[in-house]
């Protein structure tokens, strides 16, 4: 599936595959993760879920575009055999707003640059083969003030940009809260600058994962 800067695909839910490499058991787990923050809770989960285990490297990408983050990491295994054999299985997949853990119970024998390599990279293939992709849009966050006067126009503007209002403040002026597909984002504001010859006031407040 082709995707642009603002559409991608992750996974519908979590997946897991275990296999055994002479002697050392390996156990990958896939889930989605919108943000880091809970990129890093589902690690630390697992951390706990298998206590004992000698090693938990881990990939991870979030977002789309040019903001998009991307990590690796060998948790003390060799440099460049763990996290990062994980993260080009996520890469060629096209792959966001996901982790991939590789979890190792060291099994008494060494496995080698290329074994490990090997092995890890696996991880990430066989929870992929049980994976159900999905697609989604990246989202935009806009602060929007306006007056009460040009409040019915925005709403209409907005409604036909395909966007959502996820809050409402009033005071002086109304302050909306508005979600949009990121590709949208330019539409919607340049409709905003119109309507309102310009009185409008709005700034992004956030990327977020999409939907």
């Amino acid at each position: 599936m082709a995707m642009d800067n603002y559409r991608y695909c992750t996974i519908a839910a979590p997946v897991r595959a275990q296999f055994t490499v002479s002697g050392s058991r390996f156990i990958g787990t896939m889930a989605p993760a919108e943000s880091e923050a809970v990129a890093r809770a589902l690690l630390e989960r697992l951390v706990r879920e298998f206590e004992g285990a000698t090693h938990h490297a881990y990939a991870l990408r979030i977002g789309a575009g040019p903001g998009m983050i991307e990590r690796a990491n060998d948790d003390r295994e060799p440099a460049g055999t763990a996290g990062p054999p994980m993260l080009q299985v996520l890469q060629g997949a096209g792959l966001s707003d996901i982790i991939v853990v590789g979890t190792r119970y060291f099994g008494g024998v060494k496995l080698g640059i290329g074994g490990l390599t090997r092995a890890y990279r696996d991880c990430a293939k066989l929870c992929l083969e049980q994976a159900v992709l999905v697609e989604k849009e990246q989202q935009a966050r806009y602060r929007i003030e306006l007056s009460y006067e040009d409040l019915g126009a925005a709403m209409r503007h907005i409604e036909s940009t395909g966007g959502e209002i996820i809050g409402v403040e009033y005071g002086a002026a109304v302050e909306l809260t508005v979600a949009i597909g990121a590709r949208l984002a330019e539409e919607l504001t340049r409709g905003l600058d119109s309507l309102s010859r310009g009185r409008c006031r709005y700034s992004r407040i956030s990327e977020v994962g999409g939907r």
